[in-house]
């Protein structure tokens, strides 16, 4: 006869038993009501003190005044970290869950941005909390970076964070070398109250405002990038010999291929090398070299430990922030011309129709034969320059090819609804002092769709060879949610999105297909960005919904992304018929990597963004008074944005500037309608205008409109 075994009632925990207290309480206690309630013996009172203090740091209990103590909900309190606007009021998001709370400036009392508090709901405004802070948890900011000034004998740091609307005062005596007008760091040393401005003292001096390096600086502080390697990173890359002659050893020679690189002008770092050839009867096979970094990147190592730490390389106008020290970024794992470089080649055989065949993974030692841009062999498949020097001839025909077989897989891509959108990138041009004259749109090049292509091909094919377990690249269905809404953006436009468009990529991309033709495409494909979710890094395939695709994964930049890294030694641990790569392949280790991994990259995607707003901001500070040409590209209740055609940047033309007329924000229409004259002014419009003003700090472009002049001169 079995018997079952009975479950043994799992034990209350202390803070389970001290929370279900307050919830059976009919009001706040004290912590000596509280152990009589409890039972707690005189001699473990201060350990359920010690509980009690925990659980108001959490959040779960909130103290009062007169020692007592209680549940924030029963109280209409909530806790959580105050998020301020620079114009002065605040938000907080509880942290146990509900709708924000608003609170005006001047119930944020002595609370600072980013402090975490206590806040009491005072009332509703429609559907919107209010409340007040009444307790400051925890203050958490600690530092800050700013520019140094001086009123009389007065020094003060003005936060870069706009939203830290109090001047740190510096005492004379705090300054440790900084001088007005010059960027420091500097640490908060007292924080405000009712009548005192916060109080620091300087840390570091990063040196005069008007320094193009001091902003590169600024910017790697504030969103907290290890600019610096360890010192023993640096040593151990220095050790590093070269590529030993037993490192070639077993590799596939392919130095004899054509093999070249196609990449920016100022590219720093050489990931990846193509080749195509072609056979009788159309065939393609493409060779996508990639640079062999875990040849020379032990697991474990300094390095390895840095570049995990670092996540991926950041690109700033001036300057790279390199995941790897440069030994190896610019030199022995960048596929510079002319030298024998390691690399893990993808080979991938394509038939006629651009659809693949069959694809193999080695371990290669290859040659780059040319150093191409895009802007190179843009010219040489279209043969506009004939001037161009007779030493990229020898390439002309195999690019034909690359052309060909390029256009084949977008076709493929396109019949299996990979949204196929052209975005522009910014160029920075820069003068000798490292600061912008101009920002340029780069429109994507037929040369930037071969590499796109290539890329997106070997990607796939390896993350479909190695299956599951694996480091993915995924790209989840977008939220019905924000789908619904840019379905009625498109409508006002006079645009029908299909029903099926968030389930299914391809109705969203045939959709595409036909704005592509009208004057609306660029706004349509930024609202679309806007309403995807964000590709990221998972444990999980969960497949990549942009490129319509079940397989996808990052292979192909493992001298800048450490995704890259981790992929190619799974894949070598595969080729090598090794059970384990260097890592752990349990789901949540891979997805502990992933998600640091993507928090890292989208700190490096917000720290560039930031410093090309930066640029274009300082480059329209040196345009004043000039007249530009540009598109609206959003409206709002306060004017409307336009993004310039002569420089890659926007501005905004403010309500109070329009001429003539007051004008009315048609939410439903996205539009401005003057009451008067009922001139319109709606997404998608041609309009010409004046820079009037330029807030370096804020990075506000201010707009005015040029009207029209007669042609009869009157």
């Amino acid at each position: 006869m079995s018997t079952k075994r009975r479950k043994r009632k799992k034990r209350p925990s202390e803070e389970g038993r001290i929370l279900g207290t307050f919830q059976r309480a009919a009001r706040p206690l004290l912590l000596t009501e509280l152990q009589q309630e409890l039972q707690v013996a005189a001699e473990a009172a201060p350990q359920m003190a010690q509980v009690v203090e925990s659980l108001v740091s959490q959040g779960q209990l909130v103290a009062l005044k007169g020692g007592r103590y209680g549940l924030p909900e029963r109280m209409n309190l909530a806790v959580g970290e105050l998020s301020v606007h620079p114009d002065g009021f605040g938000f907080v998001t509880p942290e146990r869950g509900g709708k924000d709370i608003y609170l005006s400036a001047g119930n944020l009392k002595e609370a600072w941005h980013r402090d975490r508090v206590v806040v009491r709901v005072e009332g509703t405004r429609g559907r919107r909390r209010e409340g007040r802070v009444i307790r400051i948890l925890e203050r958490r900011v600690k530092e800050l970076l700013g520019l140094l000034c001086q009123a009389e004998d007065t020094y003060y740091v003005e936060p870069e964070d706009e939203r830290l609307r109090l001047n740190l005062i510096i005492p004379p005596e705090q300054l440790n070398g900084a001088e007005p007008g010059m960027v420091v760091q500097a640490a908060v040393t007292r924080y405000p109250t009712d009548h005192l401005n916060p109080q620091g003292v300087i840390l570091e001096v990063l040196g005069p405002v008007e320094d193009a390096e001091v902003q590169t600086r600024l910017v790697v502080l504030k969103y907290g990038l290890p600019d610096k390697f360890p010192q023993e990173v640096l040593a151990e890359a220095e050790r590093v010999p070269g590529i030993p002659p037993e490192a070639l050893a077993g590799r596939l020679d392919l130095r004899s291929l054509p093999l070249v690189t196609i990449d920016g002008e100022n590219a720093r770092d050489f990931d990846d090398g193509v080749c195509v050839l072609k056979k009788r009867g159309g065939a393609y096979t493409l060779y996508v070299a990639i640079a062999d970094v875990s040849f020379f990147v032990t697991p474990g190592s300094a390095m390895d430990e840095e570049a995990r730490r670092r996540g991926s390389s950041v690109y700033f106008p001036q300057r790279a922030v390199h995941m790897l020290p440069e030994r190896l970024s610019t030199n022995l794992c960048s596929l510079v011309p002319d030298e024998d470089r390691l690399a893990v080649c993808a080979i991938l055989d394509y038939n006629r129709h651009g659809s693949l065949k069959g694809s193999r993974f080695v371990r290669a030692v290859v040659r780059n034969q040319s150093r191409l841009t895009y802007q190179i062999v843009h010219t040489l498949l279209t043969g506009k320059d004939q001037k161009l020097p007779a030493q990229y001839r020898p390439w002309q025909k195999m690019l034909g090819w690359m052309a060909e077989l390029c256009l084949l897989l977008r076709e493929r891509r396109g019949e299996r609804g990979s949204l196929l959108m052209s975005i522009p990138e910014a160029e920075v041009v820069l003068d000798e002092r490292g600061w912008p004259v101009d920002v340029r749109r780069v429109d994507s090049l037929v040369s930037h769709q071969i590499i796109e292509e290539f890329m997106i091909a070997a990607n796939e094919a390896v993350a479909a060879y190695l299956g599951e377990p694996s480091l993915f690249r995924v790209h989840e269905r977008p939220d019905p949610v924000k789908i619904a809404a840019f379905r009625t953006f498109l409508k006002h436009l006079g645009f029908d999105l299909p029903r099926e468009a968030h389930r299914h990529p391809l109705a969203l991309k045939n959709f595409l297909d036909e704005v592509r033709q009208t004057p609306y495409a660029p706004m349509v494909q930024l609202m679309l960005l806007r309403s995807l979710k964000q590709a990221r890094y998972a444990g999980e395939n969960l497949g990549h919904y942009g490129l319509a695709t079940e397989w996808y994964t990052h292979f192909t930049s493992p001298i800048r992304r450490c995704p890259d890294l981790q992929v190619h030694r799974l894949l070598l641990a595969r080729l090598e018929r090794r059970r384990q790569p260097p890592f752990s392949l349990d789901p949540e280790d891979l997805d502990a990597m992933a998600r640091h991994l993507s928090d890292r990259e989208r700190q490096a995607i917000e720290a560039e963004r930031e410093m090309l707003s930066r640029m274009q901001v300082r480059c329209l500070a040196h345009r004043l008074g000039e007249e530009f040409t540009g598109r609206i590209t959003g409206v709002n209740a306060f004017g409307f944005f336009v993004s310039l055609n002569e420089i890659f940047a926007e501005g905004l033309v403010r309500l109070v500037d329009l001429p003539n007329d007051y004008y009315k924000f048609d939410e439903a229409r996205m539009r401005l309608v003057g009451r008067r004259t009922r001139r319109i002014f709606h997404l998608g419009d041609q309009v010409r205008v004046r820079v009037a003003a330029v807030d370096i700090k804020r990075r506000h472009v201010n707009l005015v409109l040029v009207e029209e002049r007669s042609g009869d001169g009157k």
